[in-house]
């Protein structure tokens, strides 16, 4: 469950980045300008782009999740846009946990299991959004990354360093799964955890046993780098569709010609996605908006076009995949409410394994084929 505490503490880290933002980046003399010079119709095809990588993700994640379920029943990509929305209008990125319980109803696979994927998916999210910041910082374009590390506000270094931390756990237990057997690296975390008591460590090694199982998939260096690889076309989708949107603004004009601005954009969204790590309130909202316009900013566009710019990327992001969601959720017969009561990650984990399962939802379309045999027990 979501404690009111944690809810309320996002809201006030929220409202306290975005009162920053509009203090610092929509300044009330230049935005009215910003925004009646701007071309707004430019958001709607770069939308194509953001489509295009969800779709991506969905490739991803089906080739992640084949050692559960083998070829999925139905198609992946609604169950992607149903997790972002959730996201979107969430917590502390709970969507990840709708999204595990979700494909759970669908295609009949323990919900722990699947977290275990999207663990997996958010390890080399975080890679490649490093990656992307190194290509910038080694390919001749102005000193990008010299001019951000100057100009950033004191502290995003160690942002951008916390942001690896939460990772780290899992790419050592992805480590440990390629060089050991599933059961091995279980009964290491068994013993980690010997000073619990023994009930709790029996539930917590229960949940650990289905979140390796999820993470079962990238055992060998060629499935590390299917991974990797499927995991490029997904952010340079995005970063198509913010330079897309970028061509409404005058963004350009601060940077040397195409080239330079579509790396400039590239490191905006590389640090405002890694900003994400800041607890905040739903969509990351707050995090995204300042440390993106504050990268921007220190690129050398303007205060208010940089401000105005994020928003409306930020919006272009949020918006239609949330509204897509909810119509995924409708005609699926399925209520958000439902997913909901199963956000505890404990809770998802108990209730797919037994006979008492529940069935999947109403059928909309998309993949068939038999239903596969769960591999790992």
């Amino acid at each position: 469950m979501i404690s009111q505490r944690s809810v309320w503490a996002g809201l006030a880290v929220s409202a306290a980045f975005l009162a920053v933002f509009a203090f610092l980046f929509l300044p009330f003399d230049d935005i009215g300008d910003v925004v009646r010079g701007a071309n707004f119709w430019y958001v709607a095809p770069s939308l194509i782009f953001y489509f295009a990588a969800v779709y991506f993700r969905s490739l991803r994640w089906r080739y992640l999740l084949h050692p559960l379920i083998g070829r999925p029943r139905r198609a992946l990509f609604p169950v992607v846009v149903v997790g972002y929305m959730a996201n979107n209008i969430l917590p502390i990125r709970l969507g990840e946990v709708v999204r595990s319980y979700y494909i759970g109803l669908r295609e009949g696979v323990n919900p722990a299991a699947a977290f275990g994927t999207v663990a997996v998916e958010r390890v080399f999210d975080v890679f490649v959004l490093f990656f992307l910041i190194a290509v910038v910082w080694v390919l001749p374009v102005g000193g990008l990354l010299g001019r951000v590390a100057d100009d950033l506000p004191g502290g995003t270094a160690a942002l951008l360093a916390l942001s690896v931390l939460p990772f780290i756990g899992v790419t050592v237990i992805i480590g440990a799964i390629v060089v050991l057997e599933a059961a091995t690296v279980v009964s290491l975390i068994g013993r980690v955890l010997f000073f619990l008591p023994v009930r709790l460590r029996s539930r917590i090694l229960g949940l650990a046993t289905r979140l390796v199982e999820g993470l079962t998939v990238v055992r060998t260096p060629r499935a590390l780098g299917a991974v990797l690889l499927l995991s490029l076309p997904i952010w340079a989708s995005e970063v198509l569709m913010l330079y897309v949107i970028s061509l409404g603004f005058d963004i350009e004009s601060a940077f040397g010609g195409r080239f330079e601005t579509i790396a400039a954009i590239g490191l905006f969204m590389a640090i405002a996605n890694l900003a994400l790590v800041v607890p905040s309130t739903a969509g990351g909202v707050g995090p995204f908006n300042f440390f993106g316009a504050a990268t921007l900013v220190a690129l050398g566009v303007g205060d208010a076009e940089a401000g105005a710019y994020v928003l409306t990327a930020h919006i272009a992001l949020l918006l239609p995949v949330t509204l897509l969601g909810l119509l995924v959720l409708v005609s699926d017969h399925v209520s958000l409410r439902t997913l909901l009561g199963r956000t505890r990650l404990g809770q998802v984990g108990e209730q797919a394994d037994g006979p008492d399962a529940p069935d999947a939802p109403g059928a909309t379309g998309g993949e068939s084929s038999p239903a596969p045999t769960r591999p790992v027990t």
